[in-house]
């Protein structure tokens, strides 16, 4: 299996999450549909050539309705194609965000696909032939889980999303790719307003630049020009991340983070990219961005 939910930070963790991981082995692991126990494996990228991926333990296996492999197959599925049909998508996912929802809320059923009176989490899988479900949408309070959610189902953004403190109202109007301007532009907004959004970008191979009050990240987006014959990124986006009020614990994590997803893309077809709540300076410094919560900030590999 390629995710299973962590008991201790209880969220569902993707494969390459175990990568970014600290201390993998101290962490349980379930199957998030069923809740058999599944032991993390070949995570530790210098020794092992595999992908990580999540198995059951000996004489241990998946509950007689538990989805799992159905589910398994139809994400694999979505990475190439479109899943949603005249019936809705398939399976459950969160189409609300704040970060102090309550995790028993469950969504209102006039804008579930479930029927029935059944919430249960353990039930919420689509099964295999797309045509019969049991799911219901929810509420969470999870950022990663939401940036699962857009970049693990890249032809179906255009589900609801309803983000606390953030104009939209599908996946795709929520998120906001950082573009390099075009044509003899320096420079380019990347949102029609002075306001919040979910940006993401690519990162560049500079380390981050560490002060008392900030921590700076260079984006690979930026005004590329023909330099000798070679493009060069002569001025980058960059985020401005204030962490006065930050815990030291906090501030660390986010820099080894940074360092180690760097390191993981390097020789690979892989690319390492941030994704922040945030906004564009409009004012002063058009290639800022500015974002201050650390709850706001996860790290994708794509």
């Amino acid at each position: 299996m390629d995710d299973a939910h962590c008991v201790e930070l209880n969220k569902r963790m993707t494969n390459e999450d175990l990568y970014l991981l600290e201390n993998v082995k101290s962490h349980t692991f379930i199957c998030d549909e069923c809740g058999v126990e599944l032991i993390p494996c070949s995570y530790k990228k210098a020794i092992n050539l595999r992908k990580p991926y999540f198995k059951t333990g000996k004489n241990k296996e998946h509950k007689p309705h538990c989805f799992a492999k159905a589910v398994s197959t139809i994400r694999e599925q979505a990475k190439k194609s479109r899943i949603t049909t005249e019936e809705g998508f398939p399976l459950s996912y969160p189409n609300c965000f704040n970060l102090t929802a309550a995790k028993s809320v469950k969504q209102s059923p006039e804008v579930s696909d479930e029927k029935g009176t059944d919430t249960s989490h353990s039930k919420r899988a689509a099964k295999a032939d797309l045509g019969v479900r049991q799911k219901n949408n929810y509420v969470t309070s999870s950022f990663q889980t939401v940036v699962d959610q857009y970049f693990n189902f890249p032809y179906d953004r255009d589900r609801k999303l309803n983000f606390e403190g953030i104009t939209g109202s599908e996946y795709r109007d929520v998120f906001q790719k950082i573009l390099n301007p075009v044509g003899k532009q320096k420079f380019r907004f990347q949102s029609k307003d002075d306001e919040n959004k979910v940006f993401y970008s690519t990162l560049s191979w500079e380390k981050p630049g560490i002060t008392e009050n900030t921590i700076t990240v260079k984006l690979s987006a930026g005004w590329w020009q023909e330099v000798d014959g070679k493009k060069q990124n002569l001025k980058p986006y960059y985020i401005e991340i204030n962490i006065a009020s930050w815990t030291q614990t906090s501030i660390n994590h986010l820099v080894e983070r940074l360092k180690h997803i760097q390191q993981l893309v390097k020789g690979t077809d892989k690319k390492a990219a941030i994704v922040f709540v945030g906004r564009q300076d409009r004012e002063t410094d058009f290639y800022r961005f500015t974002c201050n919560e650390p709850r706001l900030i996860n790290l994708k590999v794509f």
